[in-house]
């Protein structure tokens, strides 16, 4: 069975109980879930079972060993756009997590592409949301992805996408600069908004062609923030065609992620169209690139339904 551990570290929150913990850091179950996973033994303390209300202190380790599950249908599908010895570039689908989280362990473009190329380890080195499809980097050793994910972070990899918006684009050229920080305002812990005090995120928008509702546009990131392009894109009036968080209302957000297995073909229409940055070990600058054509053709499929 999977095994997850964290190095508790007490912070703003105040003292936390075990089970409060897990309830915040994890609220892909209840904490009533929690009780009944913390009273089976599948989480411990120090080595230890312990019960729910248990104080945690700072440096205590958590693990939780989690039982086997069913998790959600995802698209498998991948394709190499390239490869060396510490190093792989794929195109990934628009139904599949980068990496194991909330009800995702094997069900993830990491484990799928470790065993269907049978590699003894992969690391992915930055992520892209499991609706977004497109070029992802992957590092066959620790210390390549160590260096990718620093050059990621310092903003030295130049990222595009391509994506469809709902509406009509204004202009040729829109360039956002509004900070992000998560909505204090929002029940969903993911969400992003625009926050005077929050991170300094820019974001470019050019036009590539106007379609039937929608305009089909180049996005470039000059900061890597969360869900920025679909955050500055929503605060345009344009959110990306499909997108269920920052194109609907919250309400129905949470009851589409309730209503059980989903459609991939009902995904956000945003592609990681291309990735340059300088190959780890050998300093070469490269660029890789995957074609955004089935964004189009998903549209295609998918305008003549009246919601997101």
């Amino acid at each position: 069975m999977p095994k997850l551990s964290f190095q508790y570290v007490s912070g703003p929150h105040g003292p936390e109980t075990l089970v409060q913990f897990l309830e915040r850091r994890f609220p892909y179950h209840t904490a009533e879930e929690w009780r009944s996973l913390i009273a089976a033994g599948h989480v411990t303390v120090n080595g230890k079972r312990v019960p729910p209300g248990f104080a945690l202190r700072t440096r205590h380790k958590i693990v939780y060993e989690r039982p086997p599950f069913a998790e959600p249908e995802i698209d498998p599908r991948f394709s190499v756009l390239y490869e060396d010895e510490v190093l792989l570039a794929v195109d990934k689908s628009g139904n599949i997590p980068t990496s194991p989280s909330g009800k995702y362990w094997n069900h993830c473009l990491v484990q799928v592409v470790q065993r269907e190329l049978a590699l003894s380890r992969l690391h992915a080195c930055h992520r892209l949301d499991r609706e977004t499809s497109g070029v992802i980097l992957l590092a066959k050793t620790g210390q390549a992805a160590r260096i990718l994910g620093e050059d990621f972070a310092a903003g030295r990899v130049a990222k595009e996408y391509v994506a469809v918006l709902r509406g009509a684009l204004a202009g040729r050229e829109t360039y956002v600069s509004v900070p992000l920080a998560a909505d204090p305002a929002s029940s969903i812990r993911i969400k992003q908004a625009a926050a005077p005090g929050g991170r300094e995120s820019r974001t470019r928008f050019t036009l590539l062609a106007r379609l039937p509702g929608s305009s089909l546009v180049r996005v470039e990131t000059l900061t890597g923030r969360t869900h920025q392009i679909r955050a500055h894109a929503a605060l345009l009036g344009h959110p990306v065609w499909g997108d269920k968080l920052y194109g609907r209302p919250e309400a129905e957000f949470i009851e589409w992620v309730q209503s059980g297995p989903r459609n991939a073909e009902e995904r956000h229409l945003l592609h990681a169209s291309s990735l340059r940055f300088n190959h780890p070990t050998t300093g070469e600058t490269l660029t890789v690139a995957s074609s955004a054509r089935p964004l189009v053709e998903l549209l295609i499929q998918q305008a003549p339904r009246p919601r997101l």
